[in-house]
């Protein structure tokens, strides 16, 4: 499998998986107003559902904004900062960030395994909520390794005859 072909598949699962817990929420939301209305029962345990729909949804998008670099930044010092050093400056932010998200993504881990130890699980369901902190930490870990193949691909435009580092997207790395 080709490189730019894994980031495509990479990239449409984490898509799809963020996007099916989304449509999950919306159906759960519809299921629970229909039984409150129309039939005065809501549906037990919605409120929890849709509250770890939420983190997984948050969780699988997390490491495409990290990729795609479309996370909020502040530009203060784009118009001082010298041209030829973009690239260079790309490569150390990204590398800051995926250190960054790998740590946390390290602490989440010992949080769920201590999370699975204390058996900790929701109120009314009593859903498992170390399985959630785990899925966590996997994107955590994802993002950190997606970031740093960003700052690989910056650092190779470093050293390419036609040094312009552009922003960069999903289609264009070749992870």
């Amino acid at each position: 499998m080709s490189c730019s072909r894994l980031s495509q598949v990479i990239r449409r699962g984490l898509e799809a998986l963020a996007a099916l817990s989304l449509m999950l929420m919306m159906v759960i939301t519809f299921v629970d107003v229909v039984g409150r209305f129309f039939f005065s029962s809501p549906l037990i345990g919605s409120t929890e559902m849709i509250e770890v729909l939420l983190a997984v949804m948050v969780f699988m998008a997390f490491p495409l904004v990290s990729w795609q670099e479309e996370n909020i930044c502040v530009d203060l010092l784009d118009n001082v900062f010298p041209k030829r050093w973009v690239g260079l400056r790309q490569v150390v932010i990204n590398l800051i960030c995926s250190c960054s998200l790998i740590l946390v993504a390290m602490m989440n881990w010992k949080l769920a395994g201590r999370s699975m130890e204390y058996e900790e699980v929701t109120e009314i369901l009593e859903l498992p909520l170390g399985y959630v902190t785990y899925l966590i930490s996997i994107t955590g870990f994802v993002g950190g390794l997606l970031t740093f193949f960003n700052a690989l691909v910056y650092g190779k435009t470093l050293f390419s005859p036609s040094s312009t580092a552009q922003p960069l997207n999903t289609e264009s790395k070749g992870v």
